[in-house]
């Protein structure tokens, strides 16, 4: 028996067949109902990002397979927290796992991913979900919990100005986030379609392009890492404000970074990178409709469509790509 997988490697991306997996000790094997595909293979997928192997860190699977201890996860829905840490370091008994000194992040780094029709990966990575949250809502779980990771970064106290720059789901899921903290939350993005899911959740916003360059809020989240929108955030930041990075920004050639480190310095600014957050507490608000995800669905396709559409430069943008292999 095979499985199949998307691979990528020196640029080339293509679909291969494998033999099918085998748990090893506090392991599972997962098949893979659900993924979404998220920014960071689009950036693998356009060769911006140095990879071998197979992407995809927003999973949905079932459970078929583990080692005896573990029978009892056989046939659980789960989604697949990126993150593999050793839960020994100084770092992990800190309560900070993010920043693990063994840390492995699943379709990142040094674990193969969920681009797939099947994934091995350790039993303390699996996150039950609730059964009356199906697939397509629950393959958020990630970027939510990003989102919430991002939150709590923020300090919010009375009346805080919150920019979000980009309107990709995870600007938008954010937004959601953020705005549950009674903050004053804006988002600045180029898509009136995306805009207008601001309109119903009752959420500021306005085109980039139309916004006043004030440095006046309080804390700015970017959330695209393309070089105008991360150099536009020195022109919204107040002195003494945060800015909150939540992609890595894309330098190409010989420019260096995107931000004007002399006003970074001079506006005295603390600029935050934000990643991975926590899973339960991401599937509790999706579990409980205090975050709509629905309405970010975009497009499903197959896994055999991946190789085709992972270099697309629009695969960032817009309402999340969704696999069903």
């Amino acid at each position: 028996m095979t499985f199949r997988c998307v691979h990528v490697e020196d640029g080339k991306i293509e679909l291969q067949s494998r033999p099918d997996p085998t748990p090893e000790k506090g392991q599972a094997v997962v098949e893979i109902t659900r993924s979404g595909l998220s920014h960071l293979d689009a950036a693998i997928g356009q060769g911006r990002v140095q990879f071998r192997g197979v992407p995809g860190q927003e999973i949905v699977g079932r459970v078929s397979q583990v080692d005896s201890e573990h029978d009892a996860w056989t046939s659980s829905r789960v989604v697949i927290d990126p993150l593999i840490t050793c839960g020994q370091c100084r770092w992990c008994g800190a309560g900070l796992r993010s920043q693990c000194s063994e840390r492995r992040i699943i379709g990142r780094t040094d674990a193969d991913g969920g681009l797939a029709t099947h994934v091995v990966v350790p039993i303390d990575s699996l996150v039950n979900i609730p059964d009356h949250v199906d697939d397509d809502s629950a393959v958020f779980a990630v970027p939510v919990s990003r989102a919430i990771q991002a939150a709590r970064q923020a300090t919010i106290q009375g009346q805080t100005y919150v920019t979000i720059v980009g309107d990709n789901a995870l600007a938008l899921l954010t937004a959601q986030v953020l705005v549950r903290l009674n903050a004053s939350v804006r988002v600045l993005g180029e898509h009136e379609t995306l805009l207008d899911r601001c309109e119903r959740w009752g959420i500021r916003h306005r085109r980039r392009e139309e916004a006043g360059y004030r440095a006046d809020q309080d804390i700015v989240v970017e959330c695209t890492g393309e070089r105008p929108a991360v150099e536009a955030t020195l022109g919204f930041v107040r002195p003494r404000g945060t800015i909150i990075q939540m992609i890595a920004p894309r330098v190409i050639g010989a420019g260096g970074t995107p931000l004007d480190l002399q006003k970074l310095v001079d506006g005295e600014i603390r600029l935050i990178g934000s990643s991975f957050g926590p899973i339960r507490e991401a599937l509790d608000l999706i579990a409980t409709d205090q975050i709509d995800v629905v309405s970010l669905v975009g497009v499903r396709k197959r896994l055999e469509d991946v190789p085709a559409i992972l270099s697309d430069p629009q695969l960032a943008t817009g309402r999340k790509v969704l696999i069903a292999p």
